[in-house]
């Protein structure tokens, strides 16, 4: 469609059909650029699901991370089952500076630069998003007639990303924070694994998932639900 438009320069009566290949075809390919940067994994960088996975790896069997469940026609991306429930985990793979203030969120960038930020991932508003999908799974929760806490969190996956944070609604952390923020939740000691199994089973609709043994040596520390922070790196309250 981008490259119709040059041809059509030589027939000017049809510029009105040139403007609306070039529009179409570039609200086309920045989506399509957008989801080439969502799914694609390389050793360099890793899809979210792919390098949540891999922070994960050294907790226990006790924590379950699911990934892309469908409720009806939502997804929600990212699922972790502790022992005591379940985290929300909304994950942005956005470079550069993140600004967030409250429920507010935005991407510092320079002029001409917002241009070329189109066709990579977008920010969007993740508080929002972690709000829809609680709200989906506290529903899925109480349909099946299960109690169990949801908790949210917004995790940002670029390796060259920083964080300017003041009083988010839901904690936020870049990659490398996010094994010892799941860690340090409030678990409940009568969780059973009779009641992780009933998760994956209601969450995953029988699909068959993959796991691994492991171990850990961590105590957990209390965590709330919806804790703020200042700057990148701060402890969770």
């Amino acid at each position: 469609m981008l490259g119709s438009t040059f041809l059509l320069i030589f027939f000017p009566t049809q510029i009105l059909v040139a403007y609306g290949l070039l529009l179409v075809g570039f609200i086309s390919f920045n989506f399509g650029m957008q989801q080439l940067g969502k799914w694609s994994n390389t050793a360099r960088h890793p899809r979210n699901d792919l390098a949540i996975d891999e922070q994960l790896q050294t907790l226990s069997d006790k924590f379950v991370a699911l990934h892309y469940m469908r409720f009806g026609k939502k997804v929600i991306e990212h699922i972790v089952i502790y022992p005591g429930g379940l985290l929300v985990i909304t994950a942005r793979d956005i470079p550069g500076v993140i600004v967030g203030r409250g429920n507010k969120w935005r991407r510092k960038s320079i002029g001409f630069m917002r241009l070329f930020g189109l066709s990579g991932p977008q920010l969007g508003n993740p508080s929002f998003e972690a709000d829809e999908s609680i709200a989906l799974l506290q529903a899925k929760l109480k349909e099946a007639k299960l109690e169990f806490d949801v908790l949210g969190a917004i995790l940002f996956t670029a390796p060259n990303v920083e964080l300017d944070l003041e009083d988010p609604d839901y904690y936020a952390m870049t990659l490398d924070e996010l094994a010892d923020f799941v860690r340090r939740i409030d678990q409940d000691p009568t969780f059973k694994t009779t009641d992780r199994d009933a998760l994956v089973a209601l969450l995953s609709n029988g699909e068959e998932l993959e796991r691994t043994e492991r171990t850990t040596t961590r105590r957990p520390v209390k965590v709330k639900r919806r804790a703020a922070t200042t700057k990148p790196g701060a402890e969770p309250q």
